[in-house]
């Protein structure tokens, strides 16, 4: 995840998540990049050219490779304060840490400050969430 995230190298990009599987000689590295303003096919593609070039010179992984570098999308879960940021505005379904179990909620996302999430449920309760209660958070897709 550095080698992606110092790739980039851009203020209003940044890494959500690097996965790697397979096996020598057959590896899948996915990287997932997302952005405050959004992310254009452009940026995927100049990461993309960079990271591959960062990868091959410094023989990062031996043998071939398939390199995909995407977006999260909607349908996954929120992971970074900046990223609710940026989606201010949307209705996010929430899954709480409790030690009695899990609790969901659900409601518009009005902003976060200080790593404390503001959401408005469908009754108008504001609920303060600080981040490190939330087990898993999603955009509702309208669908």
């Amino acid at each position: 995840m550095a080698l992606a995230t110092e790739v980039l190298n851009r203020d209003d990009l940044f890494v959500v998540g690097v996965s790697v599987r397979g096996s020598k000689g057959s590896r899948l590295i996915e990287v997932y990049v997302d952005g405050d303003q959004g992310v254009t096919v452009t940026d995927l593609a100049k990461t993309s050219r960079n990271l591959a070039f960062a990868l091959d010179s410094d023989d990062l992984i031996p043998g071939k490779y398939l390199l995909n570098v995407s977006t999260p999308g909607e349908d996954r879960s929120l992971l970074l304060e900046r990223q609710y940021l940026r989606h201010v505005g949307k209705v996010l379904q929430i899954q709480l840490i409790h030690e009695d179990g899990s609790n969901r909620v659900e409601g518009e996302n009005l902003g976060i400050t200080d790593g404390v999430l503001s959401l408005k449920t469908s009754e108008s309760e504001v609920l303060e969430l600080s981040l490190d209660r939330i087990a898993k958070a999603k955009i509702k897709l309208p669908w």
